[in-house]
């Protein structure tokens, strides 16, 4: 049966043996620099997820599964789950065992849409600045929201969280109820053109590597 999209993490990244990725946020602005020395920046579009991973090497025949992978990804229109593959979890809780079966929920979002509220969690549940937070929002598409905090919090006796600051800002369609995830938090991105399918030598091949961006599409 045939694939459909976007690949699950068991899929694709988890059919992968990762080496080495980075994984960040992109911001596109502008600067445009004043005659005082004023530096007036604009904003050129939306902040996504963005990344490199590179792939350890393999035998050939391991290493031509993975390019079958990247192929399929490779393709107009295909997209996959992506999560850093550095981070599990909340610092305080990496494996999830605290958390456990709970269904954490947004309690409610600033005005400013840089914050909201956390519930459901167990009573004390640490949340720390650099975990982070995803969650599926909208129809066709469903998108999916992922966010790194920058000011976390305890949640209360009642598994309510203070104000957690995030980047990037919150888009419209994040709102209370909807179902948040805090471990393997994903975002749905696509490959950038050109990935790089690496080489062979003897009984092992190595080098392939490719880039992502996270699409809201």
């Amino acid at each position: 049966m045939a694939l459909t999209y976007p690949l699950s993490y068991a899929q694709f990244l988890g059919a992968l043996r990762v080496e080495e990725v980075t994984f960040r946020l992109s911001h596109p602005q502008e600067h445009t620099r004043l005659g005082d020395g004023t530096v007036i920046s604009a904003s050129l579009g939306a902040s996504l997820w963005t990344g490199t991973v590179r792939l350890a090497q393999a035998n050939h025949p391991r290493h031509a599964q993975m390019e079958a992978l990247i192929g399929l990804t490779d393709q107009p229109g295909a997209t996959f789950l992506c999560h850093d593959p550095r981070y599990l979890g909340p610092a305080g809780d990496p494996s999830g065992a605290i958390l456990g079966s709970r269904t954490v929920t947004i309690h409610s979002v600033a005005s400013t849409m840089r914050e909201l509220r956390l519930t459901g969690l167990p009573s004390g549940y640490p949340l720390s600045a650099g975990d982070m937070l995803g969650f599926p929002y909208g129809a066709n598409p469903v998108r999916y929201a992922l966010h790194r905090i920058v000011v976390g919090g305890t949640a209360s006796s009642t598994g309510l969280t203070p104000m957690l600051e995030l980047v990037p800002n919150l888009r419209a369609g994040a709102v209370a109820g909807l179902t948040v995830s805090l471990i393997r938090p994903a975002c749905k991105a696509r490959l950038l053109p050109e990935p790089r399918y690496g080489s062979g030598r003897q009984a092992l091949s190595r080098g392939a590597s490719f880039d992502f961006i996270q699409t809201l599409r």
